[in-house]
């Protein structure tokens, strides 16, 4: 009965059509149309309020990303906001004339640098600073974001970094469907990489803020360097201090010209629009972008794990715990059967992990569950962390996670627990259909992970063919201590005196 009511309420939030809108027919509405440059645009129109949501993955991740530049990935997702030539220059010839002065200051600056001419660097250096600060002043600061926000964008517009890809979402009134055709194109055709060394100064405060004094960020970036020793999944999406320190201008636009190519481009667009309309200003409007080499990374496999991996951080915070395990790829056949493991250890309240350390046993504060983490094209982790209680010993809490694992490997769930977990994760798939801008996630997601949008609609059909068996074989086979990596972080304990002279 529930699934019929999901279904319901699928009708009533679909298109004009007299089908009703479950997910089969969701799939079959769903319009794909490539571009000859490889730009791919998934289309779904729906009947409702007028309003159409919008989402660019740019399929390009940590491992595209030359050595020594790690995060700059992340970084283009703060430059395509910065507009192109047409958008944010107060006066585009003398700005350009700016910015070249800035690249050849700062190319003279290196090799000062690398000379260890003080005299020279001392005065390149003020230089560089003034050109900077002159090529900024000519900028219309913020305007490709205010275009959208204008336009009823408020609210919505944003984008994220994975370790896989980078997105850009917003979402328009269906009257400004062709305002918002020539700004996300603007932004591929003619990127201006302005106010570069400002905005890398705001990358490194984010990377202050989420990671080097977050015990979390730290704890978790140490967990993935831990688990992968070659793979790219081991270094941080937003990069390393002395990487975002050395990205420069010119170098980035090469890393552009070289990897964020149309083919490399999927864009969901979802809500109240008429394929027969929109792919003529599709055309119109992004046909301009060139073909460009979009060349993936074949990035080296990580090679087995032989034995548990430990590390311990110091940090002057509340201790905290992590166990993550290496799992395969999103699109292996044993990725749904790690998910439901994952969900029936710690992903809703009446989870293992919930009873055992918060409410049977308290340890712990919080427990969190993930996996496909840092992303999920490749072996990736599926990790438990834990925020102990003040009272409780970190050893204390590994070992009563590590032993709910094993409960549960050894005798497998509950087949009430088994339909629980499954119909929640039922629920949560059929509410995001509801949403355009969910739905164009999903949609993407799969694209990304699966290589193919359909798998978005298949997803709920291979959690229900999980059987208890089949999270026993993915426990056994790698929920164990030989590819198991944990991570504690806590506090440096100071030694007193009398410790001092025991010792």
């Amino acid at each position: 009965m529930l699934s019929i009511a999901l279904g319901l309420l699928l009708v009533l939030q679909g298109p004009g059509s007299a089908s009703l809108l479950g997910p089969e027919a969701l799939e079959e509405a769903v319009v794909e149309h490539r571009l000859e440059n490889g730009w791919t645009f998934l289309i779904l129109q729906r009947k409702g309020p007028p309003i159409v949501s919008f989402e660019t993955l740019v399929d390009v991740g940590i491992a595209d990303e030359p050595e020594g530049s790690g995060g700059i990935v992340h970084m283009f997702e703060h430059m395509a906001f910065k507009g192109s030539d047409r958008i944010g220059s107060l006066d585009w010839e003398a700005e350009e004339a700016a910015l070249a002065e800035v690249d050849r200051l700062h190319e003279a600056l290196q090799r000062a640098k690398s000379d260890g001419d003080t005299t020279e660097l001392n005065a390149l250096e003020a230089a560089w600073t003034r050109a900077v600060k002159s090529a900024n002043a000519l900028v219309q600061r913020e305007e490709f974001s205010r275009l959208f926000e204008r336009a009823g964008g408020v609210g919505s517009l944003n984008a994220s970094t994975t370790a896989d890809n980078c997105r850009f979402v917003v979402s328009l009134p269906s009257n400004q469907v062709e305002l918002w055709c020539w700004l996300e194109s603007e932004r591929f055709l003619r990127p201006v990489l302005r106010e570069f060394y400002l905005e890398r100064d705001a990358v490194l405060e984010e990377r202050n803020t989420r990671v080097d004094s977050n015990a979390i960020g730290t704890l978790l970036e140490e967990l993935a360097a831990s688990a992968f020793r070659v793979h790219p999944y081991g270094r941080p999406v937003i990069g390393s201090r002395d990487d975002i320190q050395r990205y420069d201008r010119v170098s980035a636009m090469a890393f552009f010209e070289a990897k964020w190519s149309p083919s490399n481009c999927t864009t969901a667009i979802i809500g109240d629009v008429d394929p027969k309309t929109l792919i003529p200003l599709l055309e119109k409007y992004f046909d301009r972008v060139p073909a460009r080499p979009g060349e993936r990374a074949s990035p080296t496999p990580e090679p087995e794990q032989r034995g548990e991996r430990r590390a311990m951080i110091e940090f002057p915070a509340q201790p905290l715990l992590s166990i993550g395990w290496r799992v395969p790829s999103a699109s292996d056949e044993d990725a749904p059967g790690v998910e439901i493991a994952m969900r029936l250890l710690g992903a809703a309240r009446s989870s293992r992990l919930e009873r055992r350390l918060i409410r049977d046993d308290p340890l712990c504060a919080r427990v969190f569950v993930d996996n496909g983490w840092p992303g999920d094209k490749h072996t990736n982790l599926a990790f438990v962390l834990a925020v102990p209680l003040e009272s409780a010993e970190l050893e204390d809490v590994e070992a009563a996670i590590l032993e709910e694992v094993r409960n549960l490997t050894e005798n497998g769930p509950e087949p009430e627990e088994l339909k629980g977990v499954v119909r929640v994760a039922r629920i949560e798939h059929m509410r995001s259909m509801r949403h355009h801008s969910a739905l164009a996630e999903g949609l993407l997601s799969a694209q990304s992970s699966h290589g193919d949008w359909h798998n978005y609609f298949q997803r709920i059909s291979q959690l229900e063919s999980v059987t208890a068996a089949d999270v026993q074989r993915v426990l056994r086979e790698y929920f164990v201590g030989s590819n198991q990596t944990v991570v504690e972080l806590g506090a440096v304990k100071e030694t007193t005196e009398r410790e001092e002279d025991e010792e």
